[in-house]
């Protein structure tokens, strides 16, 4: 009994030494229009890791987007007439062109309580430059940043170019911009972490879960090690938390807006989780 008195007072200890980070996704879009400049700049208020999705434009910018293909739903562009023009892929349009789309005029669905911010779709060198200087500015934390390649064997030359292409594209980007230590890169997509694993060693990668099956699984599978694994709550087991440990790969919470969830999985030891709203701000 005492020793699993003094065994549980550990753990309580470690836990206590261990704080919860809540990484912003897309910005907190529950607070704000998602994947905008002035969004990341009001999430820093709340959270410094800020989670972003990124595309590569025609002209091989990168830019922060979530969607492949820019649609009437979320996006207006009003140079344009034909509706029907709408649905244009980032990848067919050169930035000079992607930047006519506006964000904020319509709230993401589900999000009602969404204040609109009127933007455009920012180039991740934008992103990474202003968070920075606003964070010093108002002297908060320096920003960390949680990036997601958008891609999969399915779009390849279609909604962006040569995953290898996107990797270098990428770490040009955050290489001018801020250091290594300051990013994970994430993909459901594991080539672009394999060449990066490869390549750059010292940018961390996040693998997301794509299949739902365990971390033994995938390492099987892979010809590189994560550094971090992105499960959904629902897929969070006993024997997944111990695969972590084992195979020395932390866990990241995948997105949930459930303080239940949120609260269950730090008391398992996982102490990153993805959501769209802050702690205190949860619906």
């Amino acid at each position: 009994m005492k020793q699993l008195l003094v065994l549980l007072l550990f753990i309580s200890i470690d836990l206590q030494a261990q704080s919860l980070e809540i990484l912003a996704h897309r910005g907190f879009r529950g607070l704000h229009t998602e994947n905008t400049l002035e969004a990341f700049k009001k999430t820093l208020h709340h959270s410094h890791f800020l989670e972003m999705d990124v595309m590569v434009t025609k002209d091989m910018r990168v830019v922060v987007t979530h969607d492949p293909v820019l649609h009437e739903k979320l996006y207006v562009n009003k140079k344009v007439k034909d509706s029907t023009d709408y649905k244009r892929r980032v990848y067919d349009l050169d930035y000079n062109e992607i930047i006519n789309y506006k964000l904020g005029y319509k709230k993401s669905k589900g999000f009602d309580k969404q204040q609109n911010i009127i933007s455009t779709i920012p180039l991740l060198e934008e992103v990474l430059q202003q968070t920075q200087m606003y964070a010093k500015v108002n002297k908060l934390k320096v920003p960390n940043y949680f990036i997601e390649t958008k891609i999969t064997d399915r779009t390849d030359g279609i909604n962006h170019p040569d995953p290898k292409v996107v990797v270098e594209l990428l770490i040009k980007v955050l290489k001018e911009n801020i250091k290594p230590t300051q990013v994970i890169i994430q993909s459901f997509d594991p080539r672009t972490l394999s060449y990066i694993s490869k390549n750059y060693p010292e940018f961390k990668t996040c693998l997301l879960d794509k299949k739902k099956q365990l971390l033994s699984v995938y390492l099987k599978e892979l010809d590189f090690k994560p550094d971090y694994f992105s499960p959904n709550f629902k897929q969070i087991t006993p024997e997944l938390i111990e695969e972590s440990k084992e195979f020395e790969i932390p866990l990241i919470g995948g997105n949930t807006n459930n303080k239940e969830e949120i609260d269950k999985m730090y008391e398992l030891g996982i102490f990153k989780i993805i959501s769209d709203y802050p702690y205190s701000e949860l619906p």
